[in-house]
């Protein structure tokens, strides 16, 4: 028998972030891809986050990935949407919400991707989210991903950097 959560609320939310994809210039141009590694969770994932203010989507993503990466890029195309839900109290992190601090809120969350181009920078300078920002063969780094929603964005960002599919356009 399965047990179903229940839950007070529900509130759609949306983030963005990229795929930041650059030829490795010391293996013979070899793709890589730029990955956010958190171990305590042993995740590895692609830099992501929430919008500030009055940002639009392919904002909220290039400041995204450069503050989680260290990196300078440059927004490409927009390649894919991902979505999931997950479960908090409304006490936990979610103070703009007129809900009572032990409601259950189901947050339907939807992230926007897009291609991105590698234009400077150096991981070292990524921000505190992460432990650790690498660059990453492509098909290593899709067996990394902790997620495989985002292993099938990496797919589609390659597919279309090589020139093989049109953009989520």
């Amino acid at each position: 028998m399965t047990r179903q959560r229940t839950t007070d609320h529900s509130i759609d939310r949306w983030s963005a972030g990229g795929v930041v994809l650059r030829e490795n210039p010391d293996d013979h141009g070899k793709l890589t891809v730029a990955l956010c590694h958190r171990r305590a969770e042993s995740l590895w994932a692609l830099p992501k986050g929430t919008p500030e203010e009055g940002e639009s989507v392919a904002e909220t993503a290039a400041r995204e990935v450069s503050e989680e990466t260290g990196l300078q890029v440059e927004t490409g195309p927009a390649i894919d949407d991902t979505y999931y839900s997950f479960f908090r109290t409304a006490s936990e992190t979610l103070g703009d919400l007129p809900f009572d601090d032990d409601s259950t809120v189901r947050i339907d969350k939807t992230v926007h991707w897009y291609l991105m181009k590698y234009i400077g920078g150096d991981t070292s300078d990524h921000d505190h989210e992460y432990d650790d920002v690498e660059w990453i063969e492509i098909k290593e780094a899709s067996q990394r991903l902790t997620h495989r929603n985002e292993a099938r964005v990496l797919e589609k960002a390659v597919a279309f950097y090589e020139g093989r599919t049109a953009s989520n356009d």
